[in-house]
């Protein structure tokens, strides 16, 4: 039973926060998190293995921003293969032997189109670049994720479907209101999605409102789509050096019932959570047994 097949009859918990772990640890901000596949796999790998522990199925490689044009301010635009590859098999060594999926994970390029035509970047190919790395490092899906643009989410999909055709997940990050960045609303952008053929979509982030803001807009959703919900854990506030998230995990638990009931399938965490968040989310929709369809 594949990805798609499983999440017809059952809702599945996804993972947590990567880099909220990270400088937890003390990694500094200014570092290139997603270099830490080559350089510390054993950390990368422990975080994997406490999120799979906590009741993920669904796990995300450390690679959001392991692309040509944001790995560049770091010098490692030349790593783009050997930093997603090495990323890819760490996840599938945590999750070898066990009922999880290696998603992998593909951020925005941190560019406009305008920007990027300015610069001669071929967007496509930065996309295919990273995709074709992570599907041979064994990641069995594509996860497009915090994407607030359109043009550049059509991009990404269609590259992916380039490089193999196989699943990718299509989730946006928007305004409390549901919309994205160029003024386009959440539920145009899934309705030509999955015109272009996007099986999954989802919405992530959200960090102003938490995972109650993204109940309140999935409820904006038609509920024949498959969808995916990974919310913030609220609005951070920055105290003695750090940035400290509000919302605990048991609001998360009452807050995953509410998107299940909104249609959501794949619910996991975005910026602020942690394996905490995610066992009392899996725990919560354990619970709900079988979807009703």
């Amino acid at each position: 039973m594949d990805l798609l097949d499983e999440l017809q009859t059952r809702v599945l918990c996804g993972d947590g926060a990567i880099g909220t772990l990270l400088i937890e640890e003390g990694i500094p901000l200014g570092r290139c998190f997603e270099e830490l596949c080559v350089s510390e796999p054993d950390r990368i790998e422990k975080i994997h293995e406490q999120y799979i522990g906590a009741g993920a199925r669904v796990i995300e490689t450390n690679t959001f921003g392991a692309n040509a044009v944001r790995l560049e301010r770091f010098g490692f635009e030349g790593r783009v293969a050997e930093i997603n590859r090495a990323a890819a098999q760490i996840a599938a060594k945590a999750a070898k032997g066990k009922d999880v999926y290696v998603a992998g994970s593909v951020g925005p390029l941190g560019i406009s189109g305008d920007e990027a035509a300015a610069r001669g970047i071929d967007r496509a190919q930065c996309f295919r670049e990273q995709v074709t790395a992570l599907l041979d490092g064994g990641a069995d899906l594509i996860f497009f994720e915090t994407f607030m643009d359109f043009e550049e989410m059509e991009i990404a999909l269609r590259a992916r479907q380039e490089v193999d055709g196989g699943l990718a997940i299509c989730s946006f990050a928007c305004a409390p209101g549901g919309e994205l960045s160029s003024g386009m609303m959440l539920v145009e952008a899934f309705a030509k999605l999955r015109v272009s053929g996007s099986e999954m979509l989802g919405v992530n982030c959200m960090s102003i409102n938490g995972p109650h803001g993204m109940v309140q807009l999935l409820q904006r959703v038609p509920s024949d789509y498959l969808l995916a919900a990974y919310p913030s854990a609220g609005s951070p506030k920055y105290h003695d050096g750090r940035f400290i998230y509000q919302t605990a995990p048991d609001c998360f638990a009452q807050s995953a019932r509410e998107m299940v009931a909104e249609g959501a399938r794949l619910i996991g965490g975005c910026c602020g959570t942690n394996p905490a968040h995610i066992a009392a989310i899996a725990v919560a929709i354990a619970n709900l047994g079988l979807v009703a369809q």
